[in-house]
């Protein structure tokens, strides 16, 4: 007489809990070995929408652009900036929209106004990131006599793969701290996945005819999320960084 063994039914769920949690290993070792052989960049930038005058001061026009890569920082003028010329006029970034010389305005020289019409730009200190000021202003030294400023807006991110062999996308605001656009170039991507660092699948969904959507991403925890895009065969041709905050 043969003996036939049964398998108790908890130790049959320890193996399935086992298999899944192998799995997810296994997703959480090929995305970062992913991140070993793709190299990601990031661009941020806040824009500056209108310049103001200062009380008793000049008129400025055109607008400006705070922006920020893994390189360096940069602000920069567009080609219809405009104001009064003047002798010594300094740019600076501003906690507040008042002289640079009022006590207790925190602020910082980034340079002599190179002109005072058209497209300019000014590197920044590497010890300054976006956010740390709210204004950039003109001013001219010699007299102490404030021109003006304009205010700068919210710091919205770019981020993208450098693999050539890859699809870059858009992925904004990033980081984020609720709703997450991600747009898709052209038509490849049939299917996304959103990875936390422990391999567990967060998002999983067909994106076949899409070129953008939209995922509410406020009840994550915070920390870095792992995006990857599929083909039609299965193949990743998309990778990416998500930051939650």
């Amino acid at each position: 007489m043969h003996l036939i063994k049964i398998t108790p039914t908890f130790e049959i769920e320890l193996i399935t809990k086992l298999i899944m949690k192998s799995i997810l290993l296994f997703s959480l070792i090929v995305s970062f070995s992913l991140y070993n052989t793709v190299s990601f960049s990031q661009t941020c930038s806040q824009d500056i929408p209108a310049f103001m005058a200062a009380p008793g001061g000049y008129n400025i026009s055109g607008t400006g652009l705070l922006e920020a890569d893994q390189e360096s920082t940069t602000l920069s003028f567009d080609n219809a900036f405009n104001t009064q010329s003047g002798p010594d006029l300094h740019v600076y970034l501003s906690i507040n929209f008042e002289a640079p010389t009022t006590p207790g305005n925190t602020n910082i020289d980034i340079g002599e106004l190179i002109s005072n019409t058209g497209a300019q730009s000014y590197t920044i200190p590497s010890n300054i990131a976006l956010g740390d000021y709210n204004y950039v202003l003109i001013h001219c030294k010699s007299f102490n006599h404030w021109w003006g400023g304009g205010q700068f807006g919210e710091i919205n991110c770019i981020s993208a793969t450098e693999n050539p062999t890859e699809k870059a996308s858009l992925v904004y605001p990033n980081p984020t701290s609720d709703v997450i656009t991600i747009s898709f170039p052209g038509d490849a991507v049939q299917k996304i996945t959103i990875l936390d660092l422990l391999g567990q699948i967060v998002l999983s969904q067909n994106v076949s005819g899409q070129n953008q959507i939209q995922h509410d991403l406020s009840e994550l925890h915070a920390g870095m999320y792992i995006l990857t895009g599929f083909n039609s065969t299965g193949e990743i041709i998309l990778n990416e960084k998500i930051c939650k905050k």
